[in-house]
């Protein structure tokens, strides 16, 4: 057994059970200062030094029978879960990124044949080995910089071959990087070349042929649809939902990026886990996807990178949604795996506090992937994911940006990074 002690900032992000800490709440961390943590591969107790002696007691081992390591002048905080990526791909698009700083729009660029479909093509002529090697390093780094929980989709291949491909690779990754993952089917991402003149028959292949093929893959949980403007409508993404839903698999939403056509209120008609984007979102579209429990998930880098006007975090948190931030990690529209910088946009672009970004981005993540009760906070009985960070208080995090501030971290009690 082990245990990390003198810890200057333990961010434990208590929920005393509860899947969630929605409003104000989300702004009490439940923050030890100088405190200790006692773990294998759960956490078996956390609290102040001042009761460290007692607990070890009480666990039935003397503090000399422990693995000690003093984190004094050190913040630890539960491992980030990152409920939104796109890293299995293949390619690169900064020509695309390049045209976009120019002033050419994404939708311009999509319609041309670029975007999602110049990933595709790169996808479908990739090897699986390459497609892993890439995927690999986004996961690896990801680790590094305190991510210890990875959701990863496909939507690249929009064929069935391809599509298996960038799943399997998932498997792969999960294999060779100590991080762990979910995996989410996405053919819904775009409609391809093939099918352009045809969309709802694109449709009708996901559902009679690829949703059966692809759905006892390993890790593989949920499936998710781009439900926006000039990609699927509510009423084709509903068709694939709900044939998603017949597998077993937990339903996500890209909803409200480009423009408001009914997807975040679909996503809380269908009781979806999370809705992911939001940028367009109304009140009345919020309340619902709070009534229903849905996530409302935000990447704020993608709104960074694509200059679209951010999602109205303070509204949503005043109102009491359950709010995630995740990376959305992805080769198109923003290309970075670090969730510390996620925290830093958060806080300077959609209003959050440091405290609302760092439950949003632990325990609201865990929320979005269904791992709230094994992950997200520092709480007895959960598994030991925790990150030490090389600083003495959670908010040089954000104060001091633009670095990797991770001393260490702990999957499953095991310092793999």
């Amino acid at each position: 057994m082990k245990a990390l002690i003198n810890i200057s900032s333990l961010v434990t992000v208590a929920s005393d059970g509860k899947r969630a800490k929605t409003g104000s709440s989300m702004r009490d961390l439940g923050e030890i200062r100088d405190g200790a943590v006692i773990f294998d591969d759960v956490i078996r107790w956390r609290g102040p030094m001042t009761e460290f002696a007692d607990a070890c007691s009480s666990l039935g081992i003397a503090p000399e029978e422990l693995q000690l390591d003093d984190c004094s002048g050190l913040t630890v905080l539960p491992g980030f879960v990152d409920s939104h990526t796109h890293i299995v791909y293949a390619g690169s698009r900064a020509h695309e990124f390049a045209r976009r700083l120019s002033g050419v729009p994404y939708t311009t660029i999509a319609a041309e044949g670029g975007g999602i479909l110049t990933t595709m093509r790169a996808v479908r002529e990739a090897s699986a080995d390459e497609i892993v090697h890439v995927a690999t390093q986004h996961a690896q780094r990801a680790l590094e910089h305190g991510t210890t929980f990875i959701e990863v989709k496909s939507g690249y291949g929009l064929n069935l071959e391809s599509e298996v491909k960038l799943l399997n690779a998932a498997v792969e990754v999960a294999r060779e990087v100590d991080i762990r993952l979910v995996s989410t089917f996405m053919a819904a991402h775009d409609v391809p070349p093939e099918f352009r003149s045809s969309p709802d028959d694109y449709v009708r292949h996901i559902v009679d042929d690829m949703l059966p093929a692809v759905a006892d893959i390993d890790v593989l949980s949920f499936c998710d649809v781009f439900t926006d403007k000039g990609f699927f409508s509510v009423e084709q993404s509903e068709i694939i939902l709900q044939a998603a839903s017949g597998y077993g698999l937990g339903l996500k939403v890209h909803a409200d990026e480009i423009a408001a056509i009914g997807a975040s209120n679909m996503a809380a008609r269908l009781g979806c886990v999370s809705a992911d984007h939001l940028e367009y979102t109304t009140e009345a579209d919020v309340d619902a996807l709070r009534d229903a429990g849905v996530v409302c998930t935000l990447l704020p880098g993608t709104a960074y990178t694509l200059r679209l006007p951010p999602p109205n975090a303070r509204m949503m948190i005043d109102r009491g949604a359950i709010v995630a931030l995740a990376t959305d990690c992805n080769p198109g529209s923003c290309l970075s795996e670090n969730m510390q910088n996620v925290l830093s946009l958060a806080c300077m672009t959609l209003g959050m506090s440091i405290e609302e970004a760092i439950v949003a981005a632990t325990l609201h993540g865990a929320a979005a992937l269904r791992v709230h009760d094994r992950v997200g906070s520092i709480d007895v009985g959960k598994e030991a994911d925790m990150v030490l960070y090389d600083v003495p208080t959670y908010a040089d995090i954000v104060y001091h940006f633009g670095v990797n501030h991770v001393l260490g971290v702990y999957v499953r009690g095991e310092m793999v990074a």
